[in-house]
């Protein structure tokens, strides 16, 4: 009975130990799939010609354009929904401004995103 019983022990020590190690040995760090240059421009049956470029890296981005209009800032992941889409909050202008964009990814075409209407290729 003393065998029994020890086996019993060890076995609940290892499923006990085993509740606090799964989750850890299983955490995913998600990645960020906005690393890189992104460059969109309209198609050349557009009326208006422009383009854009973004450049995500190390959690910093500048967004250049046809126009005279740029920024740069910083940029954080903030939420990830199943149809692909990622909420990223942008804070420029020297940290007096912040935003919620809407980007559409998709597991089809990793080099291709969808900034609030705006398709964009990785370059």
């Amino acid at each position: 009975m003393k065998t029994h019983h020890l086996i019993l022990l060890v076995l609940a020590v290892l499923i006990v130990g085993g509740f606090f190690l799964w989750p850890k040995a299983n955490v995913q760090i998600p990645t960020d799939e906005l690393t890189g240059t992104w460059r969109g421009q309209a198609s050349p049956e557009a009326e208006y010609q422009w383009w854009m470029v973004y450049v995500f890296e190390d959690g910093r981005y500048t967004l250049t354009t046809d126009s005279a209009y740029a920024e740069e800032g910083t940029y954080e992941i903030t939420e990830r929904f199943l149809d692909g889409s990622i909420i990223v909050k942008k804070v420029y202008a020297d940290g007096t401004k912040e935003y919620d964009m809407n980007i559409l990814t998709t597991t089809d075409d990793p080099n291709v995103i969808s900034i609030e209407g705006a398709k964009l290729y990785r370059q």
